[in-house]
């Protein structure tokens, strides 16, 4: 089967072709949608109906607008990240509450609350 190339490029310069993308946001999995691939650099782009969809869900699970920048601040010798207080509610996080933190990749860390 013929890959469907699209009538505009990415923005790397790349062409871009029609195909099923994984899409997941904010830990929801909405499954396979119909969306485009950069041929060159990988980047994938989606509908803005299926981003509506995905804005709608996170909207009805609270989930919208919770993302937040902080900043790292000095502790003693170690290095300490603050919660703001609406991703603390809805983690269900108190002072002392046990979490573990798994570094996935550079750049990217996951924090879990322990039961």
């Amino acid at each position: 089967m013929k890959e469907k190339v699209l009538p505009y490029n990415c923005r790397c310069g790349g062409k871009l072709v029609e195909a099923m993308i994984s899409v997941e946001h904010l830990g929801i999995d909405f499954g396979l949608r119909k969306g485009a691939v950069c041929t060159s650099c990988g980047d994938e782009y989606i509908s803005d109906e299926v981003w509506e969809e995905v804005e709608k869900k996170a909207k009805e699970l609270g989930l919208f607008g919770l993302e937040r920048k902080v900043k790292v601040r000095k502790s003693g010798d170690s290095l300490a990240i603050t919660l703001p207080p609406d991703i603390a509610e809805f983690l269900g996080v108190k002072a002392q509450t046990l979490v573990s933190l798994l570094p996935l990749e550079r750049g990217k860390l996951e924090i879990k609350v322990s039961e």
